[in-house]
């Protein structure tokens, strides 16, 4: 039997949800006003609850304190330009009050859903949809349980291998294979890297 995380991250997960939700919501009397506001305080309660979960798993992580040391080799990224920049050896800790992996995987977090707060609020005022203030009050708190950090902290699923494994994986959108660069842990690359800063 799958388990939850793996229904929930099916690609027809999202679908099924969205066509689900689309049908729900024309059934909403969405031209009243009263109701139009109990919709942006479901939304905009909702964010504020998954930035205050994501507090409370950055205070896990500090509580923690698991200095155990994380060396990987962070891929080299493309540039606005064009150009490349170089491979980039990461010295790191696990968790704990200082600049962490884990801590940092879950500020990647809260700046995507910042980016996505920003996006729905602008749809929702300049040209008045409505619906996604419904659908992503919903799929906030999917999306939230289903990140690494939430599995990891909150549900305490196992890290020594799979997708759990640190460093993580960079997982491509709506659950297909992913075509980005992935960190690299093997020793020939961490000693390429650490050649590469020497040389600088």
């Amino acid at each position: 039997m799958p388990s939850i995380s793996k229904v929930i991250n099916h690609p027809l997960f999202n679908i099924v949800f969205f066509l689900v939700a689309r049908q729900v919501t024309k059934a909403l009397p969405l031209e009243d006003s009263s109701y139009l506001w109990g919709l942006r305080g479901l939304y905009y309660g909702a964010q504020l609850t998954i930035f205050l979960l994501n507090m409370y798993i950055i205070q896990i992580i500090e509580k923690k304190n698991d200095q155990t040391v994380l060396r990987y080799v962070e891929p080299a990224k493309q540039q606005w330009d064009g150009t490349t920049s170089n491979d980039t050896l990461v010295v790191t800790n696990f968790a704990g009050k200082k600049e962490n992996y884990d801590k940092s995987e879950v500020w990647k977090g809260l700046k995507q859903s910042v980016i996505g707060l920003a996006m729905v609020t602008f749809l929702h005022f300049k040209f008045g949809y409505v619906q996604p203030l419904i659908i992503q009050a919903i799929l906030g708190f999917k999306t939230f349980f289903t990140t690494k950090e939430a599995r990891i902290h909150l549900l305490h699923q196992p890290t020594s291998s799979g997708d759990l494994k640190r460093p993580f994986r960079v997982d491509a959108p709506f659950g297909m294979a992913s075509m980005n660069p992935q960190p690299k842990t093997d020793k020939a690359s961490i000693k390429k890297a650490e050649r590469a800063m020497k040389a600088d």
